[in-house]
């Protein structure tokens, strides 16, 4: 249902953006009216909206939004200005067998070993005519495939490893995913129903919406590499704070298992109780 050239995506695999296609453009589960009944009973923890007329740095997250449901909200997306995602739809036993059905196809093509059964999620996104989803990271492996409508993908490196550094530290400690500055020379991928982009864990990218209601599904999951890095991250913003030098995850595997043990040990501390 996820098509790409087998040998393309092992040389983008965790590294760089690559343009994909499917067969998901006429899913009855993917229209708007049927994404309305759904999130009438998503819980409301799981509904983010936002006016999508925002910078494209938007650091801190801080987007203005209308009040109502997000059903209510979506029903008059066309109208409103509104971005919205509903988050973790795999909950659902459709969305859940369509998420699985898809990363199974996909499974054969990941080169490492590691597959993609590791924290499957699935996010659908909603956006007005010419919203915008500021600059920011995920920590997962993700296919963005277009439903309805059409965007623009803006997606690259950092400039530099250490804005890399410092916004990853950033985000790992538990601040926002948006970054405060828009990497230069990002890649542009017009994506139009049908098409999709995969995109690396960690990879800056931030999202224009074309002239019309835009839907979009993301299939997303996690590795035990990207787990470790996640924690490498975390730990490495600790260090820093006390001080100390911190090297970037990958580095040197050696330091990679020092520094995961001293942050292990440091978990547990906390954890202990204190005795008197």
């Amino acid at each position: 249902m996820i098509t790409a050239d087998s040998e393309a995506f092992a040389r983008s695999y965790d590294r760089t953006a690559l343009r994909v296609h499917h067969r998901l453009q006429d899913d009855p589960g993917l229209t708007i009216d049927a994404l309305v009944a759904f999130a009438a009973s998503h819980p409301e923890d799981l509904v983010e909206h936002n006016l999508g007329r925002v910078d494209v740095a938007l650091p801190s997250g801080d987007a203005p939004r209308l009040g109502g449901s997000g059903a209510d909200v979506l029903a008059d997306i066309a109208e409103n200005g509104s971005w919205m995602v509903l988050k973790n739809v795999e909950r659902h036993p459709t969305y859940g067998a369509l998420l699985d059905r898809l990363l199974d196809g996909v499974e054969p093509l990941v080169p490492t070993g590691e597959g993609t059964k590791l924290r499957r999620e699935a996010f659908i996104f909603v956006s007005a005519p010419g919203s915008v989803t500021p600059a920011h990271t995920d920590p997962e492996h993700n296919f963005l495939l277009q439903i309805r409508g059409g965007k623009t993908m803006h997606v690259g490196p950092f400039d530099d490893e250490r804005t890399r550094s410092e916004a990853l530290e950033r985000y790992y400690a538990g601040n926002h995913r948006n970054i405060p500055q828009v990497p230069t020379g990002l890649e542009a991928f017009e994506l139009l129903p049908g098409q999709g982009v995969y995109v690396p864990p960690d990879e800056p990218h931030w999202v224009q919406n074309g002239d019309d209601v835009s839907i979009s599904l993301s299939v997303t999951w996690r590795t035990p590499t990207t787990e470790r890095r996640s924690r490498l991250w975390a730990a490495n913003h600790q260090r820093r704070e006390r001080g100390k030098r911190a090297r970037t995850p990958g580095e040197s595997r050696v330091h990679d298992s020092v520094t995961l043990a001293r942050s292990r040990a440091s978990a547990l501390r906390d954890r202990l109780p204190i005795l008197s």
